[in-house]
């Protein structure tokens, strides 16, 4: 059985359908973590808007999200509770959790944002990929590595706060801006994203599953499951489902080619 924390305005706001959603989240907790809306749907005998609207009232942006937040809770809830005593290093445990980010990450990744992504690449227009320093760079790099190892021309990274700005003011043509953070608000990022909105840039994001600042800019989203950590003070939050959203567009997209123009089978 799950614990779900609601307060007393939410469950009053919830119909009687919802009310029978929210028994049956009680009492299939675990059975949940495994299935997709349409197998939950099934489940419950209502539909799939339905579902969504319940996941909403509870504060979630989707299934995908109320699924990982259940996991999430859960995962804490088992943790020993006596301070003193350090829990045994689990392997398996931390293998789950890196697993279950990347399945969660992949559930959010869907068809209608690929195609839309997909008509940026098989233009021949300017892609500018934003590398902010730090680890986040290493991911642009890798977009853009990927971009050129596919054929893709016009891939540039901007790496200068002045110079990239200048870029974005005095862009005449029709381009595409990639935007990538692993909190959805760092300052710069968000200040480059400003630029490209205020100049009619189309901006491809690639931002956490929570409301974020980052997301609200984009044009098309991407967004990913992980879990913000620090490390003696340093910032230590994953970017593995990151990796993932990239290496997914791209494979995507060579699928997507092979194939011609049909769509099917794209994920």
């Amino acid at each position: 059985m799950v614990s779900l924390h609601l307060s007393d305005s939410t469950i009053n706001s919830l119909s009687n359908n919802e009310l029978n959603i929210l028994k049956y989240v009680y009492e299939h907790g675990d059975a949940i973590m495994d299935m997709n809306i349409r197998e939950f749907s099934a489940q419950v005998s209502y539909s799939s808007a339905t579902i969504l609207r319940f996941c909403r009232k509870l504060g979630y942006s989707g299934f995908a999200e109320f699924k990982y937040q259940l996991r999430h809770q859960n995962t804490i809830h088992d943790l020993p509770s006596s301070p003193e005593k350090k829990p045994d290093f689990d392997i398996q445990k931390l293998m789950d959790s890196m697993c279950f980010n990347i399945d969660g990450t992949a559930g959010l990744i869907s068809e209608e944002q690929l195609s839309r992504t997909f008509h940026y690449l098989d233009s021949d227009c300017p892609i500018y990929v934003w590398a902010p320093g730090g680890l986040t760079s290493i991911l642009s790099n890798y977009f853009e590595k990927l971009l050129l190892s596919i054929g893709r021309q016009n891939v540039y990274l901007l790496e200068s706060s002045k110079m990239s700005a200048h870029i974005l003011q005095n862009q005449k043509n029709k381009c595409l801006l990639i935007l990538i953070s692993t909190t959805g608000n760092f300052e710069p990022t968000i200040r480059m994203g400003k630029i490209g909105s205020m100049n009619h840039i189309p901006i491809l994001t690639i931002s956490p599953y929570t409301s974020n600042a980052l997301a609200d800019l984009g044009t098309i989203n991407f967004r990913f499951f992980t879990n913000e950590r620090e490390n003696q003070g340093a910032e230590f939050t994953s970017r593995l489902p990151v990796f993932y959203v990239i290496h997914m567009i791209i494979r995507s997209y060579l699928e997507y080619k092979r194939l011609g123009d049909t769509h099917d089978s794209i994920i």
